[in-house]
């Protein structure tokens, strides 16, 4: 009598722990999204539970959630319940997680010549597979020549996608939602400018896309997005895994509709319009902001240092004010500009790209398109006079040869170090700071003005 009492006891509690299953069927996804291959996910989802213990999981998570991030709560039942327990369940199956389980067991194969083999399988390598067949007979089998593998079942512990798990003990009996939230890797996004050039190289058109990417194993359906801009700081881990680098063919473009940017704590959000479905290893774009009408600034830049010579083109910058005026003043996040130019057929001809950094409205962005063709620096020191072993006197000259035919605006950026001043000079120059002087100056068409200039320094 004690015995059967004692199975029936055993029975009910299997019972009891019987895990409840969550499908993927969440509502109400809501996605922030960094630019440091990071989102944060929060999910809701209608859960049924028990009174007494409860063994819950939810299917269809991130492949790379970080499982110390997960958070799940039951906003309407707080009070009655009580987690216990929080696993994350990643053992997913694949053919080499098949193969390991079942060593040891019987499998049958079918090959090439239609043959059907059923034994022990005793080992599973990258080429070849080992079998015990009866009369304890030993085959080795080319895996090229196998078309079929059958197993009995699915092996114990493997799951088919990642899955957490909670041991909890409810209050309550019944339906109710519950909201969980956790960081992920394998999400990430950027921006990417698109810059025209006008004829005269001082007008510009500019559009800007944003690009998401996920990368995360799984597929979030109808999502409110946001995005951050900004530079998170986070603690190293060292078990993060490493991303698969792949991107699927197509890149569907959203509906253009206004972005929402507003800020947040130190950092910038881009909220995006509607509802956006990001399906696994998908690149999907969205226009940031309607396109920009206006003015810019392309200077020839040449930089140089102390007693260093040299000859060698100038480089190209083209510089936008990041202002109301300038049909601009919002907050630009980082990505890259590409720069373009129309032909005089009207194509598009491509004539440069930078990366530019978070940008802040009333800042002035600096973009290096390239090296100019025909427009070249040489800087000589003329005169060095070495004082003492802690100071000098120069003579620098410095010519802007201009081959193009119209004139063209240059500053030579001087650097200087130590205690410096200068003693005379060629043409008129502003000192910028204690390391820096510029030469700001206008070379006419296919002509060339030299600079000269004399300064002392001590160290």
């Amino acid at each position: 009598m004690l015995k059967s009492c004692h199975w029936t006891y055993l029975l009910l509690l299997t019972l009891l722990y019987q895990p409840v299953f969550a499908g993927d069927d969440f509502q109400n996804t809501r996605l922030t999204i960094y630019n440091i291959n990071l989102g944060l996910v929060y999910q809701e989802k209608e859960l049924s539970l028990n009174k007494g213990d409860n063994i819950l999981r939810i299917e269809g998570v991130s492949r790379q959630v970080q499982p110390a991030t997960v958070k799940l709560n039951f906003s309407k039942i707080t009070q009655q319940v009580r987690i216990e327990e929080q696993n994350y369940l990643y053992d997913l199956v694949s053919t080499t997680k098949i193969f390991s389980k079942y060593i040891g067991e019987q499998v049958t194969f079918r090959l090439e010549s239609g043959e059907t083999i059923t034994g022990e399988l005793l080992s599973n390598e990258r080429d070849y597979v080992i079998l015990r067949v009866p009369e304890n007979r030993i085959r080795i089998l080319t895996t090229a020549n196998i078309v079929d593998y059958e197993f009995p079942a699915l092996p114990g512990g493997l799951i088919l996608k990642p899955t957490l798990e909670w041991t909890l003990t409810s209050a309550y009996k019944g339906k109710t939602v519950a909201q969980l939230s956790y960081l992920t890797g394998g999400m990430s996004w950027n921006a990417e400018y698109v810059l025209v050039l006008d004829k005269a190289e001082k007008g510009f058109l500019l559009n800007s896309w944003i690009s998401l990417d996920n990368q995360s194993g799984t597929t979030f359906e109808n999502a409110n997005v946001k995005l951050i801009a900004g530079d998170i700081h986070r603690a190293g881990d060292r078990r993060e895994r490493v991303i698969a680098a792949y991107r699927a063919e197509a890149v569907p473009a959203l509906e253009k509709q206004a972005v929402e940017t507003r800020e947040i704590a130190d950092y910038h959000l881009y909220e995006l319009p509607g509802r956006v479905t990001l399906r696994h290893s998908e690149m999907k774009q969205v226009s940031l902001f309607d396109e920009i009408n206006g003015i810019g600034r392309k200077v020839y830049l040449f930089e140089n240092r102390s007693t260093r010579e040299s000859a060698e083109p100038l480089k190209i910058i083209f510089r936008i004010e990041n202002t109301e005026q300038n049909s601009m003043g919002m907050a630009l996040p980082k990505g890259i500009v590409r720069i373009f130019k129309r032909d005089v057929d009207g194509s598009l001809q491509f004539i440069g790209e930078n990366q530019i950094n978070h940008t802040s409205r009333k800042d002035t962005l600096h973009l290096t398109i390239g090296n100019a063709f025909d427009v070249r620096g040489k800087r000589i020191v003329t005169e060095l006079e070495r004082s003492s072993k802690t100071s000098e006197t120069a003579t620098v000259n410095i010519t802007i040869t201009n081959r193009k035919k119209t004139g063209v605006e240059v500053e030579i950026h001087e650097y200087l170090y130590g205690y410096w001043e200068i003693k005379k000079a060629s043409h008129e120059y502003n000192k910028l700071s204690s390391r820096r002087v510029i030469f700001p100056l206008t070379v006419p068409g296919d002509k060339a003005v030299t600079v000269s200039y004399t300064y002392f320094r001590r160290w």
